[in-house]
């Protein structure tokens, strides 16, 4: 800033050495400062000396300084404005540079703002004005500003101007007023060859691409712009053989047209025909080359794309940012971020990549400190990272930073809105929209479609009205997304008529709005008039897709239509081939259930290709209740129990059905499981605030089953529970528990010292030298691990670790078996044949602590089989040793533990005979 004022004063200086004369000499270097200096604070500095010395009067110098700073920054942009203000008689041309620089700089606002100034003091816009005026009509989607602007142009000369004419034309179409830029088309006295492309270019964006052909064909004469209007039409909707058919009969193509068909080739997947074209094509630009690296990117050959990046003649900024976005788009992060660090240069597309491949990643932290590293933010860059914060629900520094944002484009409150819309905060969406209204800024269809939403979220059906009349007043088109969005905001607030009237209204009917009309009859049980609907549909040769097919079975549901709903069920697979999904089958499920068909209903799910979710379940356990069916309710919780087990809804119910047929002993047990599932939660929590560095995942932290164990042992006093819970989560990292494995204990695993019997338990006990699993959940079967050890080897000292490691390994792999909160071990001992010289006191004593103080209530019984007298000072040794668990050993023959704890089949091969 010191430097700027210093040359300033420089120029004052100057001028009064030439005794007050401006010269050359003096405005050169007035240019030279500042092309310098950047900041309006800097160039005020420089300014002021100007103004005192009479710089201004020559309004050459000013002319000059204008054009020098609307070339340049945003700033500088701001700094030539400034200038503007004060002066009210400079020609159009200095108002026409300052113009088009905030719309080449992307503030289109500005540009307007600058406009009306200008018509204000009363300078003259001409034929230059208006096409820049118009474009930032269209860059900030401006219509009624750009439809007032156009009222100005019919009432002066400038009306017959051919490149004013264009421009109109293209600011309806960019504004999604087709059918305005049609209007004034067809109203033109004399069309120019222009004119004629900006309609073509305008139906082609709109994907009106029946209209583009139309009017193609009626061209009086074409150009190279025309073809390739049509070309990229047809390659951007996937119409490669038109497009090369078209393509084919150009007499004449520029370095664009061959850039079109090589980027619809690779975006289409044919990558070999976009290679082909690229070696022949006469024409290879930077655009060319990057066009090809990008194709390889998408098509999953990065290694090509790199190869080729390699070779480019000219590595430029756009084949660098080409082969960073291909590495993104690989989720190769690593080497993005390499290629970018190696950049010799980087423009703003440059960090915009990176910074979007963060968000997109979730890296948020790395998002941030790119953002705030950038030399430069543009708009794009504040709505990359907004829309990165909206989307992890961190609205409030998404709107802070909306907030902060020294300018919003439509995007920028199109991706706040719908930063709102997904965290569902919808009287946030209809707050913002007033405040849009007040800055008049002009709203999409995309912006009206989130409002709708917001409005059906809170139900206000008559602010929805309100919309919808604000739509037909400013002529926006119901045939795309704001169609859906009042269809679904009337069918949420109960009007299936006005529904049915927006519906009708619809000129062009898509597979969408058939989808929004069906799901808003289902919703609101219009069942028949869905299933006349969707006949309709089939007539009007619109083919319906899987979302169509849920919506349908729904409203079959609603209504009782079981017929009906099976019909549809079959034609979805046997006439359009759809195979159906988890939520057709859920539809089915709701459809039998409802209508009391339970048994077929449980047949669906039974039979189903795929894992029931747990809408399904709850469907059937929620019929269930209504039909008063306790089998099918147990079978329905119990699933659901396994698929959530943190939700109790599933206990909830069946406690009511339970306490509805009069079984109150059940219900009071099901209270005390959610009960317990309540402290789980808190454990839980608590464990995340107080030690969040413990592991997580099977057996950690957040390992419910495991919590709740702890929780029996402490009584359910949650802090004893969270106190020994934390140690034992300790000691399963530092013992390496989940990386155990029968290889990793291989030597004293093959002595059969200790290993697990196979078999069926039924509830009644087991047999054998074993650790089993004892289930308590009734009726089911469950596979069971038995500790078992000969009496030759169960006494053979082992290394202290390798014992510790396989005690370890058979207890998990016997709980392993285990539902939720359910299972005890017993563990077996034959000590036949034992000899006090081979006691192994420290295997016995660990398994027993490793009971008590890792898996606490997971030891059902402890059987000592066949001890021999000798055994009774080793059992004075290991009594104490055993804590409270002494009083679950039971000393037993091995005739007891063949009747009491097997069966002949089960029984283990040292039991038998």
């Amino acid at each position: 800033m010191e430097l700027a004022l210093e040359g300033g004063r420089e120029i004052l200086c100057q001028v009064h050495q030439n005794l007050g004369k401006i010269t050359h000499i003096s405005i050169v270097q007035c240019l030279s400062l500042i092309q310098k200096y950047h900041t309006v604070r800097e160039l005020r500095n420089i300014l002021a000396p100007m103004i005192v010395v009479g710089l201004f009067v020559d309004s050459e110098a000013v002319k000059q300084v204008i054009t020098t700073c609307s070339s340049t920054t945003l700033e500088k942009l701001e700094f030539a404005e400034l200038i503007l203000r004060q002066f009210h008689d400079l020609e159009t041309f200095a108002y026409n540079s300052v113009i088009r620089g905030y719309v080449q700089s992307k503030v289109p606002s500005r540009a307007l703002s600058l406009y009306y100034w200008m018509l204000l003091i009363g300078a003259s816009p001409d034929k230059f004005t208006f096409p820049l005026v118009f474009k930032a009509c269209a860059g900030a989607n401006a219509l009624t500003a750009g439809e007032k602007i156009h009222c100005q142009i019919l009432k002066s000369p400038l009306s017959l101007d051919l490149f004013a004419q264009a421009s109109i034309l293209s600011m309806y179409a960019k504004c999604g007023k087709i059918e305005m830029a049609q209007l004034t088309f067809d109203f033109m006295p004399h069309k120019s060859l222009v004119s004629w492309n900006t309609m073509i270019d305008g139906y082609v964006k709109h994907g009106c691409m029946d209209s583009a052909i139309a009017l193609f064909n009626l061209m009086p004469e074409r150009d190279v712009f025309s073809w390739n209007a049509m070309i990229d039409g047809h390659a951007k909707y996937g119409q490669m053989k038109i497009a090369r058919h078209l393509f084919d009969e150009m007499f004449e193509r520029d370095g664009v047209t061959w850039n079109i068909m090589i980027d619809g080739y690779a975006k289409s997947g044919d990558i070999k025909s976009a290679r082909e074209l690229f070696d022949i094509a006469p024409f290879k630009d930077i655009v060319t080359w990057g066009i090809m690296i990008n194709g390889y990117a998408i098509s999953d050959h990065i290694g090509v794309a790199h190869n080729l990046f390699e070779k480019t003649p000219c590595k430029s900024l756009v084949t660098w940012n080409c082969l960073i976005n291909g590495y993104v788009k690989c989720c190769d992060m690593i080497a993005a971020c390499k290629l970018f660090e190696l950049m010799p240069l980087r423009n703003q597309k440059s960090w915009n990549i990176m910074l979007d491949a963060y968000v997109k990643c979730g890296e948020m932290a790395l998002a941030n400190q790119t953002f705030y590293a950038m030399p430069n933010k543009d708009v794009i860059s504040w709505n990359i990272l907004i829309d990165g914060h909206s989307k992890l629900g961190e609205m409030e520094m998404a709107r802070e930073l909306f907030d902060t944002m020294p300018y919003k484009d439509l995007v920028s409150w199109n991706v706040i809105l719908g930063g709102y819309k997904q965290n569902w905060q919808p009287k946030e969406i209809f707050e913002l929209f007033v405040q849009m209204q007040i800055l008049e800024e002009t709203p999409d269809c995309s912006t009206l479609a989130i409002l709708l939403s917001g409005i059906a979220d809170l139900g206000l059906y008559f602010l929805g009205s309100q919309v919808h009349a604000y739509v037909c007043r400013k002529h926006y088109l119901l045939d795309g997304t704001i169609g859906v969005a009042l269809i679904d905001m009337y069918s949420k607030c109960g009007y299936a008529d006005n529904s049915m009237r927006v519906f009708d209204m619809i000129t062009t009917k898509k597979l969408d709005h058939w989808n929004a009309i069906l799901s808003g009859l289902a919703s609101l049980g219009c069942g028949n008039l869905a299933v006349s609907m969707f006949a309709d549909m089939e007539l009007s040769n619109v083919r319906p897709d899987d979302v169509t097919f849920v919506s349908i079975l729904k409203a079959c549901s609603h209504a009782g239509l079981v017929a009906d709903g099976y019909q549809y069920f079959l034609l979805m697979s046997r006439k359009y081939g759809i195979p159906p999904k988890v939520q057709h089958y859920g539809c089915m499920v709701d459809l039998l259930s409802r209508s009391g068909h339970l048994e077929e209903a449980v047949e669906v799910v039974t039979s189903m290709p795929m894992k029931a979710n747990d809408v399904v379940w709850r469907a059937l356990l929620g019929a269930s209740r209504t039909h008063g069916n306790i089998e099918v309710a147990e079978f329905a919780a119990r699933h659901l129990n396994e698929l959530v087990p943190s939700d109790s809804s599933a206990y909830v119910l069946l406690a009511n059905i339970y306490g509805y047929k009069g079984q109150f002993g059940n219900a009071h047990n099901l209270w005390k499981i959610m009960k317990e599932k309540e402290l789980v939660l808190e454990v839980k929590d608590k464990l995340e605030k107080e030690h969040s560095s413990l592991p997580v995942g099977k057996n950690g932290r957040d390992d419910e089953d495991l919590i709740l164990w702890f929780l029996k042992d402490r009584k359910f006093v949650v802090e004893d529970a969270v106190t020994k819970l934390t140690k034992a989560i300790k000691w399963r990292e530092d013992f390496g528990v989940s990386t155990l494995s029968e290889d990793s204990v291989k030597s004293i695993y093959a002595t059969g010292k200790a290993y697990l019997h196979d078999f069926t338990d039924t509830g009644a006990g087991g047999s054998g030298i074993q650790a089993f699993p004892r289930c308590r959940w009734p009726s089911t079967f469950f596979k069971e691990m038995n500790l078992f050890s000969p009496n030759t080897l169960w006494l053979q000292k082992q290394a202290a670790a390798e014992d510790q490691k396989l005690c370890v390994l058979l207890i998990e792999k016997a709980l392993h078996k285990f539902p939720y909160g359910l299972g005890e071990i017993l563990v077996i001992v034959d000590l036949r044949g034992f000899r006090t010289e081979n006691a192994d006191i420290m295997f016995f004593t660990f398994l027993i602590d490793a009971f008590y103080y890792y898996y606490p209530k997971r030891l059902g019984q402890v059987l000592l089989v066949g001890a021999p007298f000798v055994f009774q000072p080793i059992w004075q040794l290991l009594k104490p040793l055993m804590k409270s668990y002494a009083a679950l050993v039971r000393f037993c023959d091995a005739d007891t533990v063949r009747s009491e704890y097997f069966q002949e089949d089960t029984m283990p091969a040292a039991f038998k005979g």
